[in-house]
This record gives C-alpha cells, structure tokens and sequence, in this order.
C-alpha cells in the first residue's frame, strides 16, 4: 500500500498533551490579558515563520506543533478559562477518536490557513478536499490634488506584479521543450502535486514545494532562460484607475484581479489597492464631505447687510448677508460641499465671518462715524477743532494717538454690539 493509502485508511484524532514546561501565553507571545483579535494575529505570523515547509531549521516542527496547541487552547473560551485556572485544558475537550473531533476551538481556521499556505485543510485524515491558490494583493499609492478628489478624475499608475511568464506559459520549461520527455515526475508527491503535512492535530494539504505543485520537476538544460524555470516574473504594467468623487486622503481604491498570481498553480490572481493622498487647498477646509471657507466681509456690510459673491467647489455664488453680523458669525449654504463616495449625497459648506475694519479713516469718514458712535450711544460729539489739534499734537512720536486711535475703534466694536442687541430687542 501506498504512504497516502496508509493515512487515508488509519485517520487521525486530536488529543491535548499539556506541558508543564511551555506557558501557551508565551509561547504565542502575548500577555495573559491579550484579547482574541490578538492572539490570532500572534498565532498567524508565528505559524507562518515557522511552518516547515518554509521553515528548514531542524527544531522548526516542533515549535509550530507548540504554537498550534497554544493556540488550539487559547482560541477557545472554555480551553483558556481552565488553563488560566488549572494550568491545564480540560483533558476531555477534543479527545473524540473520530476523524475531525476536537476543532471546536478553531473558529477561522480555515480562512487563517488558506491566507497562509495558499491551501485548504481537512480534519479528516487523508481525505482533504481540493483547493484553488490565490495570488497575494498588492498595495500602490497615488497623490491628487484638492478638486480631482472633489469631483472624481481618472488616473494611470505604474506596478509591477508577478505574472505568469509569457515564453513558457508558467510551466517553467523552455520553448520547445518536449511535455514529458524533459520533466520527472517528482518524488516528493508522486506526480500528484499535493502534499500533505500533519499540523498538531489535523492535516494540511498545499502544493508540494518541491515540484510548486506541478508533479514534476524540471531538469536545469531545459528551464525557461526568461524565469530561471519558476513559471513567473515581474511584469511593468501601467494601469488606468477611476477615483471616484468625494475620495479623501487615507482611502484605499481596489482594482480586483490586478494584484500578484499565485505563486503556485494557476488560480486568481490578487487584488490591487491604491491609497489615495489629497494635497490640501489654498482656498477651502475639508472636513469629510463638508467644506469651510473664511469670508471676509466689508464694515459696511457687516452693518448694513448686503450681498457677497462666495466661491464654493461649484463656483462662484451670490450669498445674502444680513445687517448686524458679528464677527465670528457662520453660514451654511447646504448641499455645497463634497459628495459622499458611492452615495449621492453631499455635504455642506461653511462660512466663517470676518469683520473687514479699515485701518485708516478719512476726516471725512471719521467725521460720518462720529456721527454714527453718537447716534448710537446718545454722546454728544466732540469738537472737530479740538480733535485735530489733538492729532497734530501727538505727531511728534507720543504714545497719546496710537491710545486714541486703538479706543475709537474698540469704541467702534462695541457699538456694533449694542446696535445688534437694541436690533434684537
């Protein structure tokens, strides 16, 4: 009988041997605290540095059988509540005889395995089911600038995938190469191309990584001289990319089906995943899908009301401004802002007032205030005559004008203030 025979015939149990000796905490090097989100990335990037078919090193098997009963034991809650409190899984956990008993504890499994080993598994001895690999997905990066991300713009990047090499078809033998008379059926597998690997208490089945699971080897004159007889090479690719409207900076774009081809056999290549980046404007904010803007507005404005045209990511606008707004004040003109990927909604935009005060008044302008002030606070005007020999007399470098001056406009500030409470009442 054959080895595979033997196996297929016998099947398998699990069964949970404690060792008193290894802390399953840090075995998978986590604290005990660690939640299960954790104890499963542990166990992911352990079991794949030591598998032993990528791991080689003489004491590698026994270590990743050691990180699979940890986490066998760890996964599960009832497991860990006792070995937190005895030191040891409940010995009757798992301990069926029947082919598969025992994986109570390995929610995920599958989906853990197939990332890691481009395989499928089966709890039953000699009887796994078949499997497709998948490629791996690559990442890219792309930089827009503010309004391409605002209104959606189409855009080509450059990568470089792992493709099937086009002189040999991904067999890795050279053109011309007779099928069969220049390749041996490997001996690892048999011609089969599976092969199949006892992992703790069940088994794995993935491609033999002697032949890349193409039953058979070939011989060093008869490689492709294009892939060095791997069947795969990097490949230049430009590549056309639809960012949608409303994308921000930290989103990721997926192009299915652009990524890496499997490593071995011929299942689905990766996915591609472009992060997108938006430079910022020099006129907007953005805050999601809405949009700020600082609008300055004129005194007289302010006071009288009127009308101010606005830019906005649509264009310019015409916005009504009423009398008495204070500084600070804002406005909302709604559905002005960004639309919301894969929706067609939008947000807003936001108007932040700022009073424009002059820096420099006429006597004439200053003579038209002072008549405002007075109206306003009921103070009798000051004498003109008076004030200017005031201003000529703190010409001459003295602190006496620039005090006048910063009072008259702090005067003129809270004028406006009692003007829109009296407005108000």
């Amino acid at each position: 009988r054959s080895a595979a025979q033997r196996t297929a015939e016998r099947g398998f149990h699990t069964t949970f041997v404690h060792r008193a000796s290894d802390d399953f905490y840090e075995v998978l090097g986590v604290k005990k605290d660690a939640s299960a989100p954790e104890i499963k990335k542990a166990y992911y990037q352990l079991a794949k540095k030591y598998h032993p078919d990528a791991n080689k090193d003489p004491g590698a098997k026994d270590k990743f059988l050691k990180i699979q009963e940890a986490y066998d034991t760890l996964s599960d809650a009832s497991k860990r509540q006792s070995y937190d409190q005895y030191g040891s899984a409940d010995p009757m956990e798992g301990m069926g005889g029947g082919p598969g008993a025992g994986f109570s504890g390995f929610g995920g499994m599958d989906d853990i395995l197939s990332q890691m080993f481009g395989g499928a598994f089966s709890g039953r001895g000699g009887h796994g089911h078949g499997f497709t690999s998948q490629g791996e997905d690559i990442e890219a990066s792309i930089t827009l600038s503010f309004m391409e991300a605002v209104n959606g713009v189409q855009k080509t990047i450059t990568i470089t995938p792992v493709v099937h090499c086009e002189p040999c078809g991904g067999q890795g033998a050279k053109k011309g190469a007779k099928k069969g008379a220049k390749r041996k059926t490997c001996r690892t597998c048999r011609g089969t191309g599976q092969a199949m690997f006892k992992m703790g208490g069940f088994h794995v089945q993935q491609p033999c990584p002697e032949c890349s699971g193409e039953g058979s080897s070939i011989s060093s004159k008869d490689k492709c001289s294009a892939c060095q007889g791997r069947g795969r090479v990097r490949e230049r690719k430009t590549v056309p990319i639809d960012i949608p409207a409303g994308c921000d900076s930290g989103m990721r774009v997926k192009i299915s089906d652009m990524g890496d081809v499997p490593a071995d056999g011929h299942g689905p290549a990766g996915d591609l995943y472009v992060k997108v980046r938006v430079l910022p404007s020099k006129t907007f904010r953005r805050k999601g899908s809405d949009i700020y803007y600082d609008l300055q507005v004129p005194l007289t404005t302010a006071i009288l009301g009127g009308t101010l045209r606005v830019p906005t990511v649509d264009g310019d606008v015409e916005v009504n401004i009423k009398p008495g707004v204070q500084p600070g004040d804002e406005l909302r003109l709604r559905t002005k802002g960004v639309r919301k990927v894969n929706s067609t909604g939008r947000g807003d935009q936001y108007l932040n007032l700022n009073v424009k005060l002059p820096t420099e008044l006429t006597s004439k302008q200053r003579e038209l205030v002072e008549q405002l002030d007075a109206e306003l606070t009921g103070k009798p005007r000051s004498d003109p005559a008076k004030e200017s020999t005031e201003s000529t007399e703190s010409t001459d470098g003295s602190e006496q004008g620039t005090k006048e001056k910063d009072g008259f406009f702090s005067r003129i500030k809270k004028d406006f203030e009692n003007f829109k409470k009296h407005d108000d009442k």
